[in-house]
């Protein structure tokens, strides 16, 4: 039986406030692996924290953290598999595409939180006016 995932925390506009400060600093990244910003972005969109995510697919947190900051990727089929039932997501939503991390990031919480990704990464490349 699949662990309960909590309904989806946040709306598009914090969806943009943080993707536009997500940087994996070059690290983790990897074409047809998993990319950290994206399973940081699932997290986020499941409102999960690292711990329960380690609870969920019976790895250690430790572990967890190396996914969320690249040290480490979730390779084994059993593991990828587990974070997608969990993210109630497709693989292909796991693994790096290549584009810029904001980019990734928007396109995996989109994917969690069942958003078309067209609107949320048009105001993304927007410039945002200035704020008083």
């Amino acid at each position: 039986m699949a662990p309960h995932v909590p309904a989806p925390r946040f709306r598009a506009d914090a969806l943009l406030r943080r993707a536009r400060v997500v940087r994996c600093h070059g690290t983790g990244h990897e074409a047809g692996r998993v990319a950290p910003c994206r399973v940081r972005a699932l997290l986020t969109a499941r409102g999960l924290t690292a711990a329960q995510l380690a609870t969920a697919t019976g790895r250690r947190e430790a572990t967890v953290l190396g996914w969320l900051h690249g040290r480490l990727v979730p390779g084994d089929e059993d593991t990828l598999l587990a974070l997608a039932r969990l993210f109630q997501v497709d693989l292909p939503t796991l693994v790096d595409s290549g584009e810029p991390c904001p980019v990734q990031y928007v396109r995996a919480a989109c994917a969690a939180l069942h958003l078309p990704a067209g609107p949320v990464l048009g105001q993304l490349r927007t410039p945002q006016p200035a704020r008083p």
